[in-house]
């Protein structure tokens, strides 16, 4: 018997006949408060920084000057591309798994588009290293190769990767849909409560599900397996050529000991090449590690659902942790992560970002600072206006005062010359 066997024998929805489920699924509506919150802050914390920093490693590859030359530059580009349109799709994991399971209210292209771009990022990511390992292979290991080679298949075999994912992820869209489920919720109260039929986002391709296997297994090969392989083999190569070219310089002495007991390649320029490729495979062998790790929980869950016939507890449970517990966080902090690992690996990367953030700033500060003073010129008009008022006010009124005053001592000076007695004027006339 089966998973969707053991499901069908559990339960059973009483609908009509037309509108027959196409799903039986056991599943909660929203996990508890104590469960969504934090996750809903978590995963909000990872998409606020992972866009940011995603955002500003693509200012700096496409406006700095000195990245733009960079032979890393493209490779750069499509993983950040990569992350960020993986990274987009965090608010609707957050929906689906968290607060609403049932019913779908994102409508059929969503879900399609939602499994779809987890398939795109896995395969780019995956082949844009693979690609750009074999290119660092050829130029340090087969240095008669021409540069300019090298330059003209860069652009076509990144363009190939894309579209290579692209058509990897046309199954997903053609297994997973907007479809009408027998929902037994096992968080319900009472029976009553228990079983309900509403639209879910899941994968609607019935037993054997050869589509969805191939899927699965192509994923895991093509896209997990095989760039791994390859890439761990390429890396012992490289190693081995650099290890013996190192002996060999130090025979010719090209080489010598500074003081702190590390090797200083001389000023040559073939040393200079592969100090640089030394850098350059160091930025991104840390970008592997850290994409095969944070991509093997889910890896190995759809391998399990492959190849397990029989769900005893144990496989249950392991299956639980590596698909819920583990594969969806580390899913997207490996979006997240990649900026820091660029910065942290390189310190021309980290330079340039600096000089990135320096512009934005300076250009934010232009564009709201002249603002602000503009604002503080008008204030400062208004006030000076106002005082200007008030001390035109107070001119008037001081000058209406005066008049007043002028004008009433006029009228009591004819005033008192009118009351003045006549033994006064005759003192006044002559004699």
């Amino acid at each position: 018997m089966n998973l969707s066997e053991q499901i069908s024998s559990l339960f059973s929805c009483n609908v009509n006949p037309s509108e027959k489920p196409q799903l039986e699924i056991s599943v909660s509506k929203r996990e508890p408060l104590n469960i969504a919150v934090p996750m809903t802050i978590f995963y909000s914390i990872i998409f606020f920084f992972g866009v940011t920093l995603n955002g500003v490693s693509l200012l700096t590859l496409l406006m700095d000057a000195q990245m733009r030359v960079s032979a890393i530059r493209f490779y750069l580009i499509s993983l950040i591309i990569s992350d960020i349109l993986q990274l987009l799709t965090l608010p609707v994991t957050l929906y689906r798994y968290y607060w609403e399971s049932y019913p779908w209210r994102l409508g059929r292209t969503v879900c399609k588009v939602y499994f779809m771009v987890r398939q795109v990022y896995c395969a780019t990511t995956s082949w844009v290293i693979m690609t750009f390992t074999t290119e660092r292979y050829a130029a340090i290991c087969h240095t008669m190769w021409s540069v300019s080679s090298l330059k003209k298949f860069r652009l076509p075999c990144l363009l190939s990767v894309w579209v290579i994912s692209l058509v990897s992820a046309v199954p997903f869209a053609l297994v997973y849909d907007q479809a009408l489920a027998c929902i037994l919720d096992y968080t319900a109260a009472t029976r009553a409560d228990a079983f309900h039929v509403s639209t879910m986002c899941e994968m609607t391709e019935p037993d054997p599900a050869h589509i969805y296997k191939g899927a699965l297994l192509v994923r895991a090969g093509i896209f997990f397996l095989v760039p791994l392989v390859s890439i761990c083999i390429l890396y012992l190569l490289i190693l081995l050529y650099l290890m013996q070219n190192g002996r060999q310089r130090r025979n010719m002495g090209l080489t010598r000991l500074d003081p702190e007991g590390r090797r200083d390649i001389q000023c040559h320029q073939n040393g200079k090449l592969l100090l640089n490729e030394k850098r350059a495979l160091k930025l991104m062998g840390a970008v592997l590690v850290a994409f095969f790790v944070c991509n093997f929980p889910d890896i190995a869950s759809s391998l399990m659902q492959v190849y397990v016939v029989v769900w005893s507890d144990t496989v249950l449970s392991v299956y639980t942790i590596l698909k819920s517990y583990l594969s969806l966080p580390l899913w997207y902090i490996n979006g997240a992560l990649d900026p820091l690992l660029f910065c942290i690996s390189s310190h021309t990367f980290r330079r340039a970002c600096c000089r990135t953030l320096g512009r934005i700033r300076s250009h934010c500060y232009w564009r709201f600072g002249s603002m602000s003073w503009l604002r503080q010129r008008t204030s400062s008009e208004e006030a000076s206006s106002t005082a200007i008022k008030k001390n035109s006010g107070k001119w008037f009124r001081k000058n209406m005062a005066k008049k007043r005053n002028t004008i009433s001592d006029h009228t009591n000076h004819k005033i008192g010359n009118s009351h003045e007695s006549p033994f006064q004027e005759e003192q006044q006339q002559p004699n």
